[in-house]
């Protein structure tokens, strides 16, 4: 009886860690962490980039409009931007993953919002109202009222949503991350190199002084 008791409860143990250790492997995928990355690929005039060009800070994240993590450091990096003492140029990279149905459709509305000069804007409205049109069978009318909201032409947002070079630009910035082993999001790189995704605002910062002041040595 005794030994049926510790073989039961032993079995029971092994689930638990195995439970356990399945949900921290799922909170490392959502995260971020991807030690793997190599070099993201040199910055052109077709990115969006903010801040100042000549920052001795460049941060580039590949992300997800649909990915919950990348909402919650959206604020983080928005934070970052704002209040950081160290210059920063921040890069901002498609990277819409394949569980996401509606990850492509946004970055769309952000790309096209782009072509009017308004990819921030945008991007900010995906982000801080993510739950509205996540699930959304057809999340386009509100894009569309995004659009409307900011006073973009409403006939050329439509046409640039359908664009086949916003497409291909949206699938070769995920092509490419796939290239140099991206398989999650949100990834960072800060000064072309791969980070774990800081826990929150405090470590984000204190790695991007350490990161200048080892620059400026």
């Amino acid at each position: 009886m005794n030994t049926k008791r510790i073989l039961f409860w032993g079995g029971f143990a092994i689930i638990l860690i195995l439970i356990i250790w399945g949900l921290i492997a799922s909170m490392g995928r959502e995260a971020g962490i991807s030690n793997r990355a190599g070099t993201p690929s040199p910055i052109t005039s077709s990115d969006r980039i903010k801040g100042d060009d000549n920052a001795p800070i460049t941060i580039i994240e590949y992300s997800d409009f649909q990915c919950p993590a990348c909402q919650i450091y959206y604020y983080v990096v928005e934070k970052l931007i704002a209040s950081s003492s160290v210059p920063i140029k921040f890069v901002y990279r498609h990277f819409p993953l394949d569980q996401h149905k509606n990850a492509i459709p946004a970055a769309l509305a952000s790309e096209a919002s782009g072509e009017q000069g308004k990819f921030w804007e945008m991007s900010a409205l995906l982000f801080e109202n993510q739950t509205d049109w996540a699930e959304e069978a057809d999340p386009n009318p509100i894009f569309l009222s995004y659009a409307s909201q900011m006073g973009l032409d409403i006939e050329k947002f439509k046409l640039d949503m359908a664009s086949t070079s916003l497409k291909n630009k949206i699938t070769d910035s995920a092509d490419e991350g796939f290239k140099i082993g991206i398989n999650s999001t949100p990834t960072f790189f800060v000064n072309g190199k791969v980070i774990d995704s800081p826990q929150g605002y405090e470590a984000f910062k204190t790695l991007i002084e350490t990161t200048a002041q080892q620059s400026s040595n």
